[in-house]
């Protein structure tokens, strides 16, 4: 791809012509981005759809599948709000129900530890329904987890994965418990992830001066930490989560955070000298992203790292025409799947923004398949 993306769009959704960000996960600068965001780009396709006249059952839970013969020939539903209940019968049926992150009884034991930040909706209904016929799934002890969360709720997490590219494009840096660094900043998630979980707690700690504060406090809101958010938890000073915690010296920021002090600051004037000599001789950070020595004089501060997730990676299993199939192989007539709900297309990982294109991708290839066993293509 050139180094410029081109203006491009689809159904009136456009794409920000870039210079191909450097996003983690991603070895190249290989990255587009939607205008305005994913957020937006989901709200276009909503009116789009209501524009083409489908009719759209909102706040509708989908119960059971109407299975004749063998064959899936509709589905039965309620208003959530009325009590209104629906039979509706329908040639083909496709399944869009998301993943079942927000259902512990579905997870592994160590996806259980995991901090949450996804739909409330991902419940796994559709992948039950599926599994009600015999579909076949595969990998469903994995999720996507991230190195980037902060626990805003028991079990609960939001994502500072934008503000730590505000710090780290200053002199953040990141420790654990013991106040050394343990990774390249500017690595891919998984490379952060797995150092992390190695930790003695299974955490990391964003550290930052005051520029690196303002670079982390700038960017945040783009996944949604408010600066109220970020003010109220500041004045919490560490006494309550999540952790954010500002002192006028190493020492006292490094206390409120329960980090070893002298460690953090030799793990500061050893990084300050890799700064000096254009080279992390200890984990190979980029050199472009050590502009800045971190600087002698405070406030300093600390926000914690937690591992969070949101897409369940594992799924049920289809054709190449995402019918889904049961565990015999054969197709279970009329009943197809797409998005997080198809398990195994990233393996145990995915890069950054890959599962919205998935999504997009495998929407259209399932409506494509369906549209044509019924003759209409």
């Amino acid at each position: 791809m050139n180094s410029r993306a081109p203006s491009l769009g689809f159904v009136g959704v456009k794409i920000v012509p870039n210079n191909l960000p450097f996003l983690a996960e991603y070895s190249h600068r290989r990255a587009v981005e939607f205008q305005s965001g994913a957020g937006k780009m989901a709200e276009h396709l909503r009116q789009v759809i209501g524009s083409n006249g489908a009719k759209v059952l909102y706040n509708t839970k989908v119960g059971e599948l109407i299975v004749e013969n063998g064959a899936v020939v509709g589905i039965k539903a309620v208003d959530a709000n009325s009590g209104v209940t629906y039979t509706i019968r329908a040639k083909k049926t496709l399944l869009t129900t998301g993943g079942y992150g927000n259902n512990k009884s579905m997870l592994t034991p160590e996806m259980q530890k995991v901090l949450y930040y996804g739909p409330v909706s991902s419940t796994g209904d559709g992948l039950k329904m599926a599994q009600g016929q015999g579909a076949k799934t595969q990998l469903l002890q994995y999720g996507k987890r991230y190195p980037n969360g902060i626990e805003v709720a028991p079990g609960k997490a939001k994502s500072t994965i934008y503000a730590n590219v505000g710090a780290f494009d200053q002199a953040g840096i990141l420790v654990n418990v013991e106040g050394n660094r343990f990774v390249n900043e500017k690595a891919s998630n998984r490379h952060i992830l797995e150092p992390m979980l190695k930790n003695s707690n299974g955490q990391g700690y964003v550290f930052m001066d005051q520029k690196s504060w303002e670079g982390f406090y700038k960017r945040a809101p783009e996944t949604g930490v408010s600066h109220e958010d970020m003010d109220k938890y500041l004045a919490n000073d560490g006494k309550s989560a999540p952790l954010f915690v500002k002192g006028a010296t190493i020492e006292e920021v490094a206390k409120k955070a329960g980090i070893n002090a002298d460690n953090l600051k030799a793990t500061v004037a050893k990084y300050n000298g890799f700064v000096k000599a254009k080279k992390d001789a200890d984990f190979g950070r980029p050199v472009e992203y050590m502009k800045a020595e971190i600087s002698a004089e405070g406030p300093y501060y600390i926000v914690e790292q937690k591992p969070r997730f949101a897409t369940t990676m594992g799924g049920v299993c289809t054709d190449g025409h995402l019918n889904i199939i049961r565990e015999d192989g054969k197709v279970i007539p009329n009943l197809y799947a797409a998005g997080e709900l198809v398990g195994g297309v990233m393996g145990d990982d995915s890069p950054a923004g890959a599962n919205v294109g998935w999504a997009l991708t495998s929407g259209r290839v399932a409506a494509d398949a369906i549209a044509e066993a019924l003759g209409k293509k």
